[in-house]
């Protein structure tokens, strides 16, 4: 595990004391190399993020379950395009992997760059070469090879400081690794 500090993020003690529910999410698209998406809070604030790991930085648990279900919604009748559909497949594949997917069949064809933990909202993501990002919740089991398994562990987890958390998904990794 290596203990990675990130001195440029800023707490907001404010923003501590009341926490507001997601109540909205929008896509802006400024141009066709450019885009974000706007995250809408209860009570009117919102900030902006370019990919969904920008968010985990931000997001608790309810968080992510709040944007999953509002994505869910938002497309239970239609199918996500564009830059939404990057947003749908991230949250698809944190809930809901399935075996049929490109992204678990085609493992042994990524190298893995790096292993993070976003501690706040218990989900860690595997950063691959070919821009692909696998979220996971922590205590979740996806359909991870072998392979990539050992790949994670020889890659080392990023964390932001020591954590319970950090060590049982080391261990879980590596129980998973030994079956």
């Amino acid at each position: 595990m290596d203990v990675v500090p990130r001195d440029d993020v800023a707490i907001n003690v404010e923003s501590l004391a009341t926490k507001y529910l997601i109540v909205d999410w929008k896509t802006h698209i400024l141009n066709e190399n450019m885009m974000y998406y706007q995250i809408i809070r209860a009570d009117g604030s919102s900030k902006n993020y370019k990919i969904f790991s920008e968010m985990l930085d931000d997001f608790d648990r309810q968080d992510v379950i709040d944007l999953h279900r509002l994505v869910n919604e938002r497309y239970e009748t239609t199918s996500p395009e564009g830059y939404d559909l990057l947003l749908w497949g991230d949250l698809k594949t944190l809930f809901e992997p399935n075996k049929e997917d490109e992204i678990w069949k085609n493992q042994q064809d990524y190298n893995l760059i790096s292993w993070r933990l976003f501690d706040s909202c218990g989900v860690h993501v595997l950063l691959m070469n070919t821009r692909v990002a696998i979220h996971m919740m922590i205590e979740k089991k996806y359909l991870l090879t072998q392979e990539m398994l050992l790949r994670m562990l020889n890659r080392r987890l990023e964390v932001d400081y020591e954590s319970e958390m950090a060590f049982e998904l080391l261990g879980f990794t590596r129980s998973q690794l030994q079956k």
